[in-house]
């Protein structure tokens, strides 16, 4: 059992075979004030059901047919399911506490009530205390939490990974030096110090490999030096030798004074040799709880004994699995029967099964229980024989249940201090942001695929278009309308359509940040926007720069400006109506409909392709940004400008020059039919910033209520 090096400065990390092994210092250890004592008492979580019977009221006003009323009644059941049953335990500053258990044990669903994560669908009745106090928002900074889904930036390399998230996270009286130097340590004492300049990679760009992805995870909640670290299912996936090196890092870890919680699955018999503590689920159930090297001698107790030459670890998830029978139970007997039997035991022992505790008598296990297992032990040794497998049979057994607290509950370090709330002032977590923002979108910003999109259609546009804006007819004039709608639109239905997927890419990433307490989400919001600003104008700038010379358009600086500016703001406008549909659905498919069935909504009410509507439904025109873009440009590009009519001669070069077939015309808006008076002022901008600003509003509030981490 492993006890917290309090009178070392520092520990090591052996790398590597033995021989030629790094020895590397990983984190300085967690001063006793600090350490965490882990306990959870008698906790029950039950998820809900879907089954016919809720969907009863539904189903009814479609359809009324009683037959099939009678039908839901008979096929009615539970609305809650219970998936974990009076789960007790505790974790002290220098354990590793294994939850193991076959699939569906429910492992991750525990490890998420200890970590304060609680999912919203699970509800939870118990108590989860560190050093006698229950969490809260600002205590779980000292909880470092590993999700089983390695959730990281893609395009992000693995030093640049763990550089922001140590400028974000570690406290703001460490120097910078401080920080990179902590970084530098985690990355060495993980390995990873060969792949710290590759990047973390993903379906479409090769990165790292999976077990230096598990790592970096890691590295990621080490960087705050913990004292207490949740990992789900940190070996899956991994190499034996891979996960071998990771759960000794974590050994080490837990030798620095932290309690160390992590589920794993099928671990080799070395690395079972590794775990201090272990807790057995079974469906919910505590089937073991006590000592990691003492499992074996429990089950032979109880008359189930390990075959020769069989791993711990196989042998006790086929018992946790209902896989081992006897002559007198199958499998599934088995199960309950070893459940009933730890329950027994953890009601007068919650300390659980330990070398210093007592041992399984007649006393401590009730006669009936006790004379079963003499039972199969004399069975088992007269035929010298094993267990077998066999189909499982439900059997009844009455359930008991844990009631009693868990031993040792005194304090490791006193009131549990929670620290500064934030790791980086408000300003500061905006830079680093800032600045990882535009790291993140590296490969998809200015792609050659976006280059030659942009390219291409500008000057397809400008050919079509080609110097029309030099003859002021009304034809051309006409013509120009047309331009000046496909400039406006074709930029801000893609970037409405870029737009809609831009959270749902980050979303789990932001989830995870946030239930860390690493930044507040308007910094995280402001810096997404301001680094949009610019990577999202560049490609645009280049296309309107290509159409307006070869349209010939106004030759003036002023009406060039105004035009890219117009432009630039319909398209934010557009692209913060797709943020916002984005964040407030989660399902692309049904987002992309949304989208499609606004804009063109917007586009019907625009006043270009149907003019005069009736009043009942032109109100709508007032809630479309691309009516107030469209004139707006029109304005623009017709204010203070005559035209020629030039009858049905139509489009003539240099009307000016041909006073017999063509008339000028004062007043432009009334030859063209405009919505609004071109020499108008230009009010519109400002309707522009106003929808953008809502839009944007309503974004960070959708994001913010989505996202919202609660301690449960």
């Amino acid at each position: 059992m492993g006890t917290p090096a309090q009178e070392s400065d520092n520990f090591v990390v052996q790398l590597g075979a033995a021989e030629g092994a790094e020895e590397v210092s990983l984190l300085e250890p967690v001063p006793p004030d600090r350490q965490l004592i882990l306990s959870f008492q008698q906790i029950n979580g039950h998820v809900p059901v879907l089954s016919i019977g809720n969907q009863r009221g539904l189903v009814e006003k479609l359809f009324k047919r009683k037959k099939l009323q009678d039908e839901e009644k008979a096929v009615k059941k539970p609305q809650a399911r219970q998936i974990m049953h009076d789960l007790t335990g505790e974790c002290r500053p220098g354990e590793v506490l294994a939850l193991m258990g076959p699939s569906g044990s429910s492992k991750t669903s525990l490890l998420s009530v200890l970590g304060g994560r609680t999912p919203s669908s699970l509800t939870m009745t118990g108590e989860v205390l560190y050093n006698g106090e229950k969490l809260t928002k600002k205590s779980k900074r000292n909880i470092g939490y590993v999700l089983q889904d390695d959730v990281l930036y893609e395009s992000l390399t693995v030093h640049e990974t763990l550089y922001y998230a140590a400028m974000l996270r570690l406290p703001q009286d460490m120097s910078k030096a401080q920080k990179l130097d902590r970084v530098d340590k985690t990355i060495t004492a993980l390995g990873l110090k060969k792949c710290q300049n590759t990047i973390i990679g993903g379906f479409f760009h090769k990165g790292i490999s999976g077990g230096e992805r598990k790592r970096v995870s890691v590295g990621h909640e080490l960087l705050m030096n913990p004292s207490c670290l949740l990992l789900d299912e940190p070996t899956s996936g991994l190499d034996s030798t891979t996960a071998m090196h990771l759960v000794v890092t974590l050994r080490q870890l837990a030798l620095g004074g932290r309690a160390v919680v992590t589920t794993i699955h099928q671990p080799s018999s070395r690395l079972y040799q590794q775990l201090d503590k272990l807790l057995l689920l079974s469906e919910g159930h505590c089937m073991y709880y006590g000592e990691g090297q003492k499992a074996a001698e429990w089950f032979e107790k109880l008359g189930y004994k390990m075959p020769y030459g069989i791993n711990t670890a196989d042998f006790i998830l086929d018992l946790a699995s209902g896989d081992v029978a006897t002559h007198k139970l199958k499998g599934e007997g088995t199960r309950q029967h070893l459940i009933q039997c730890a329950e027994k035991y953890l009601g007068a022992n919650p300390g659980g099964f330990r070398r210093d505790g007592k041992e399984l008598t007649e006393k401590t296990m009730g006669r009936e229980l006790w004379a079963a297992a003499q039972s199969r032990l004399h069975l088992y040794d007269s035929q010298k024989g094993s267990f077998s497998d066999s189909p499982r049979a439900s059997m009844d057994v009455e359930q008991g249940s844990m009631n009693a607290a868990p031993s040792g509950s005194g304090r490791a370090g006193g009131s549990l201090k929670a620290g500064p709330r934030w790791g980086a002032p408000y300003w500061l977590q905006f830079r680093i942001l800032l600045q990882r923002s535009f790291k993140v979108r590296r490969f998809e910003s200015l792609s050659k695929w976006d280059f030659g999109q942009y390219i291409t259609v500008g000057l397809l546009a400008g050919l079509f278009w080609l110097q029309k804006g030099q003859n002021p007819t009304v034809a051309d004039a006409q013509n120009l309308r047309g331009l000046l709608f496909f400039e406006m639109m074709f930029l801000s239905i893609r970037s409405m359509i870029g737009a809609l997927l831009t959270f749902s890419s980050v979303f789990k990433m932001v989830v995870k940040e946030r239930a860390s307490g690493m930044y507040h989400l308007s910094a995280f919001f402001f810096a997404r926007m301001a680094s949009d600003l610019p990577v999202d104008s560049t490609l645009p700038t280049i296309f309107i720069a290509i159409i307006y010379f070869m349209a010939g358009l106004r030759y003036d600086a002023w009406s060039f400006f105004a035009n890219w500016a117009s432009v630039i703001l319909v398209m934010l406008t557009a692209q913060s109506l797709g943020l916002l549909v984005g964040a407030l659905v989660t399902n692309p498919k049904i987002g992309q409909t949304i989208v499609s069935v606004v804009a063109l909504s917007m586009v019907l009410v625009a006043g270009f392709f149907v003019q005069g509507i009736h009043a009942w439904i032109a109100w709508l025109k007032y809630f479309s940004f691309i009516y107030y873009g469209y004139n707006l440009l029109q304005k623009i590009q017709f204010h203070d400008t005559p035209l020629y009519d030039c009858g049905a001669a139509g489009a003539v070069s240099s009307p000016q020059n041909h006073p017999d077939i063509c008339t000028r015309l004062e007043d432009p808006s009334a030859a063209l039919n405009l919505q609004r008076d071109a020499n108008e002022w230009p009010w519109e901008p400002l309707v522009l910033i106003g929808w953008m600003v809502l839009y944007r509003l309503f974004v960070y509030l959708a994001l913010r209520k989505r996202t919202k981490s609660k301690v449960r």
